[in-house]
C-alpha cells in the first residue's frame, strides 16, 4: 500500500512538471538525449568539441540547443562554418567555443527568466546570454490582447523549454543564433563609421559647459549594463552628402541627439520580443523610436523621430548582434538626420527609381511640388509596382494623362503631412489627394499598414521616411491602375485562401480571370513567391487546375480567354466559406460542385463594377446576379450590407 502511496505521488510530481512546461529526456545527461530531441547536428558540434565528458557529467548545467530542423534552413555556408569536421585544433577550439557560448553551469528553468540581468556562459571570453521572458500581444501588435507567456535566449523563442536530462536542463530554440560578441556596445561601434566621423568628433568637443558631455550621456549608457543600440552602417554615412555631414559636425546640439536617438537605455530589444508598432523612449528622452515589423517578419523597420519633422525610418540589417551589455541592430539610415528632399529621396533609393523617372515625364507643377519648400506627402511605388503597369498599359511612359492622374493620386493636397505610424490602427479618411481631391484611406491589418487610393489597395513597404519638405511611403502597388484581376487578387490574400481553393474548384478562377491582362503582378505569401502546383505562377494561369467546367451561364462570353468580362464579387472571408463547410447544410452543398458554384455566383454581378462610395447613402440598391437572381445592396451608418 506504501508502495502504491509513494508510486502516485511520484507519478503527481511527474504531471504537475509537465504542467509546468517541463518534460523528461530520454537521455541521463544532454549528450545521451540530443539524438531522441531531434539535435543531432549540435550533438556534432558537442563531438568536435571533445566536450563529451562535459556534458555527460553530474554536474548541473543549463543548455539551448538548435534543433535538426533550424539547421537544416541555414544556407550551405554558415553550415560548413558552424563547425569544420576537420579534426583539427583550431577546429576544436571554434566548436567548444561555440557550445560553451550557450551553456550554463547551473540548471535554469524558464521560471527564473528575468530581464534584469544577462547570464555568465561558460565561455573562456565572457560571452553572456540574455533569457526573456515575454506576454506577446495577440497578433503581434503593440495595440493586440496580451498573449500567452514565450521565452527567449538571445532573441531565439524557446520551442522546448526545461526538458529535465538528469541535473542538466535543455531548451530547444528555434534558430541557429550566432555567438554573443564578447564586447560592449560601445566596443562594437568603435570600427564603424558613425563612431569616427560622429561619436568621436563630438567626444572631442568642448565639454565646460556640459550640455554635450559625452561621458555622461553617451559612453557610460554603451558600457553600462543593459542597452539596445541602432547602429547606422558604414554605407548609411557614406551616402550623407560630404557638405550636409559637415553642417551636422558643426552643430554639437544636434550631434549629441542624434546619438542619443539611437540609444535605447536599460532595454535590451531583440526584434523577436517587440511588437508591430511598439514605442520606446531614448536615451534622456531625446526622442522615440518604433518597431514596424512586416508582412513576412523578416523586413523589421525603426522610426525614429526627435521631433515630428525628423522622423527618419531605417530597416534593419543585420538584427539582433548580441553584445555583452545588450543588442546591437544595424541601420541603413541615420536617424533623427533629414537632409532629402522628397524628389531627392525617390531618385536616390534604388527601390523607387523607376517612380522617379515616372515623375520627369509629369507635369511641371507636379514636379515642382516634390521640391518646394512646402509641406507635402507622397505615396511612392516601389520599382515592382511600376513595372507591372506594362501588363495594363503596355506604352504607359507616353500616355501622359494616365501619369498625371497616377502622380496626383500619389501625392496629398500641398501642406498635408502625414505619417502612417499616428494612424496605424482603424480607417483614417480625411487625406486628400491632388486628384480631386479624392481621399486616401490608411489601416492596419496585423503587422501590415496599408493604403487605398483610386480603388486600388496597396501594402505600405517602407513608412514615414521625413524628408526637408515632408514625408514619403513607399507602396507596393500603384493608386489608380489595378495590376490584378479578380481570382489573382483573391489569391494574394491568404485570409481569402479558402475561397480561392473553392472558386478554383467550381471553375469561377477561369470565368472571372481577365484575358487582356498579360500577367498579375506577382504576390508572396510570408516573403515567398506564390508558386507550385495548382498556383497562378508569376500571376499566369494554368487553366487545367480547375476542377470543374466554367458557369453554364454566358459561356462563350466570359472564361473563354479572349474578351474580357466586368464584374462585382462579394467575397466570403476564408473563416466564412470555413465555418460554412462544417454544418451539414454546407457540406451538402459544397459536394455538389454545380449547385455550390450557383450559390457563389449569387454574390456576383455580370458587366457591372459597384464602387460603394458612389451608391446613395441608406438608399437600398438592386443588381443583376451572376446567376440571374438580384444583388441588394445599401449604404449606411453600420458600413454596406
Amino acid at each position: 500500500m506504501a508502495t502504491l502511496y509513494l508510486d502516485l505521488i511520484l507519478l503527481m510530481t511527474i504531471l504537475c512538471s509537465l504542467s509546468n512546461g517541463q518534460s523528461i529526456a530520454n537521455g541521463n545527461n544532454t549528450f545521451e538525449s540530443l539524438d531522441a530531441l531531434g539535435c543531432s547536428q549540435f550533438k556534432a558540434i558537442i563531438l568536435e568539441a571533445q566536450l563529451q565528458g562535459t556534458f555527460t557529467s553530474a554536474q548541473a548545467l543549463t543548455v539551448f540547443v538548435f534543433n535538426d530542423t533550424a539547421y537544416s534552413l541555414l544556407p550551405p555556408y554558415r553550415q560548413t562554418g558552424l563547425y569544420k569536421r576537420s579534426g583539427t585544433a583550431e577546429a576544436r577550439q571554434a566548436a567548444s567555443e561555440y557550445v560553451n557560448s550557450f551553456t550554463l553551469m547551473e540548471a535554469v528553468q524558464t521560471s527564473a527568466f528575468s530581464d534584469a540581468a544577462p547570464y555568465q556562459t561558460y565561455s573562456s571570453l565572457n560571452r553572456k546570454l540574455f533569457l526573456n521572458p515575454r506576454d506577446l500581444r495577440i497578433g503581434n501588435v503593440a495595440s493586440g490582447l496580451p498573449g500567452p507567456t514565450k521565452y527567449f535566449c538571445n532573441g531565439a523563442m524557446l520551442i522546448r523549454p526545461n526538458i529535465q536530462a538528469g541535473q542538466h536542463v535543455i531548451h530547444i530554440i528555434d534558430q541557429v543564433l550566432d555567438m554573443p560578441i564578447p564586447f560592449t556596445a560601445l566596443a562594437y561601434a568603435s570600427g564603424y563609421q558613425f563612431y569616427v566621423k560622429i561619436m568621436q568628433l563630438l567626444q572631442q568637443a568642448p565639454q565646460e559647459d556640459g550640455e554635450y558631455n559625452y561621458n555622461k550621456q553617451v559612453q557610460r549608457v554603451l558600457t553600462g549594463s543593459q542597452v539596445t543600440f541602432f547602429l547606422p552602417s558604414d554605407e548609411a554615412l557614406n551616402r550623407i552628402p560630404a557638405q550636409k555631414l559637415t553642417e551636422l559636425q558643426g552643430n554639437h546640439k544636434l550631434m549629441l541627439d542624434i546619438i542619443t536617438l539611437h540609444i535605447v537605455p536599460s532595454q535590451v530589444l531583440f526584434t523577436s520580443l517587440v511588437n508591430q508598432n511598439e514605442q520606446f523612449n531614448t536615451q534622456f528622452n531625446s526622442g522615440t523610436v518604433i518597431f514596424r515589423k512586416k508582412y513576412n517578419r523578416e523586413g523589421v523597420y525603426v522610426t525614429g523621430a526627435l521631433n515630428t519633422h525628423r522622423r527618419v525610418t531605417a530597416r534593419i540589417t543585420p538584427a539582433n548582434i548580441t553584445v555583452n551589455n545588450g543588442v546591437v541592430h544595424q541601420i541603413d539610415q541615420l536617424l533623427g538626420f533629414v537632409y532629402k528632399n522628397a524628389m531627392e529621396e525617390i531618385a536616390i533609393d534604388p527601390v523607387t527609381q523607376n517612380f522617379e523617372q515616372f515623375i520627369t515625364v509629369g507635369r511641371k507643377d507636379l514636379q515642382d511640388a516634390l521640391t518646394s519648400a512646402n509641406e507635402i506627402t507622397v505615396f511612392a511605388p516601389i520599382n515592382q509596382a511600376i513595372n507591372a503597369i506594362a501588363n495594363v498599359y503596355q506604352n504607359y511612359m507616353n500616355n501622359q494623362s494616365l501619369i498625371n492622374r497616377v502622380l496626383e493620386m500619389s501625392m496629398l493636397t500641398q501642406g498635408q503631412r502625414v505619417n502612417v505610424m499616428d494612424h496605424s490602427a482603424g480607417y483614417f479618411a480625411s487625406m486628400v489627394s491632388r486628384y480631386n481631391g479624392r481621399p486616401i484611406k490608411v489601416y492596419s491589418e496585423g503587422n501590415d499598414t496599408w493604403v487605398e487610393g483610386g480603388y486600388v489597395q496597396a501594402r505600405v513597404v517602407k513608412s514615414d521616411i521625413g524628408v526637408t519638405n515632408g514625408v514619403v511611403h513607399q507602396i507596393d502597388a500603384v493608386f489608380g491602375i489595378p495590376t490584378r484581376d479578380i481570382p489573382y487578387t483573391i489569391f494574394c490574400k491568404d485570409w481569402l485562401a479558402s475561397t480561392f481553393v473553392q472558386m478554383q474548384y467550381v471553375g469561377l478562377t477561369k470565368y472571372m480571370r481577365d484575358p487582356l491582362l498579360v500577367k498579375n503582378q506577382e504576390c508572396t505569401f510570408n516573403g515567398i513567391s506564390a508558386t507550385g502546383s495548382g498556383v497562378p505562377n508569376n500571376g499566369v494561369y494554368n487553366p487545367s487546375t480547375d476542377t470543374a467546367n466554367p458557369p453554364d451561364l454566358y459561356t462563350g462570353i466570359c472564361g473563354d480567354g479572349i474578351q474580357r468580362c466586368e464584374f462585382t464579387y462579394f467575397v466570403p472571408n476564408g473563416t466564412a466559406v470555413d465555418n460554412f463547410a462544417r454544418t451539414q447544410y454546407g457540406r451538402q452543398i459544397m459536394n455538389d460542385p454545380r449547385r455550390w458554384k450557383w450559390i457563389l455566383r449569387r454574390l456576383i454581378t455580370f458587366r457591372e463594377r459597384i464602387y460603394l462610395d458612389q451608391l446613395a447613402f441608406g438608399v437600398p440598391k438592386s443588381f443583376l446576379a451572376d446567376n440571374g437572381e438580384q444583388i441588394v445592396v445599401q449604404v449606411d451608418s453600420s458600413g454596406a450590407r
